[in-house]
């Protein structure tokens, strides 16, 4: 719903109690804490359903909440212009909501892993500019690689993740990296271990929960399983 200007805290609240988007009425209780006078309103203000928002926001991150969820309140309280700040933005939820929702996205976090994730996002290349960039990288050459790390990856796998390392490393000597390698580098990242066959590790927790070496060791016996090879330009 397009709107002219963000709703006041009176104009808010009879949204929500009015609110019946997915077929339920809100209910209204009261707080816990009789020394509080503060209305709770329960319902469904957002869909339960999977993957219902832009495909920008598919990474792989555990203990995260559905984009709907800053959406929601992102276009009743702000409007296309207005700075929407998330101090502990993780995966970059409201961060990359805001941005699409034509807000100015402002975030910080103290895990360095959330503005790789999170920057490229906010400008990602074309299909075009990735798959030439891939193109031109040879992954598959002579490189050394860590033993400890082969409870996770497959000999050839690992071979190419040291190579694109190596190659990332090089372009950051040469200055920022450009849009194409930061968004490889993103999706890199993300990939790196998780527990589908869309990583590029073996079955194990993805790089925001990473398990040690001997505690992948345990999972590998316990579910017999040896890391897959994977061809990580796929």
């Amino acid at each position: 719903m397009a709107r002219n200007k963000p709703l006041n805290a009176k104009e808010f609240a009879a949204e929500i109690q009015a609110f019946a988007d997915f077929g339920k009425e809100t209910q209204i209780l009261d707080f816990p804490d009789p020394a509080i006078s503060i209305p709770v309103y329960i319902n469904e203000f957002w869909t339960s359903k999977q993957r219902a928002a832009h495909s920008l926001h598919e990474v792989s991150y555990r203990a995260c909440f559905k984009p709907q969820l800053p959406k929601f309140f992102i276009s009743r309280l702000t409007q296309p212009g207005d700075a929407v700040y998330d101090p502990f933005m993780g995966r970059g939820t409201t961060v990359l909501e805001a941005a699409l929702l034509g807000r100015r996205p402002i975030g910080c976090d103290i895990n360095p892993l959330s503005e790789r994730l999170v920057r490229p996002r906010l400008d990602p290349p074309t299909w075009n500019e990735v798959e030439t960039r891939l193109a031109a990288l040879d992954l598959d050459k002579s490189s050394e690689v860590w033993d400890d790390l082969l409870v996770f990856y497959h000999p050839n796998t690992l071979r190419q993740i040291a190579n694109l390392r190596s190659h990332l490393l090089t372009r950051l000597q040469e200055g920022p990296l450009d849009r194409v390698d930061a968004w490889i580098q993103m999706v890199a990242t993300n990939r790196l271990t998780g527990h589908s066959p869309g990583f590029f590790s073996v079955y194990t927790l993805p790089p925001n929960q990473a398990v040690s070496i001997e505690s992948q060791k345990r999972i590998n016996q316990k579910r017999a399983q040896v890391p897959p090879k994977r061809d990580i330009k796929a």
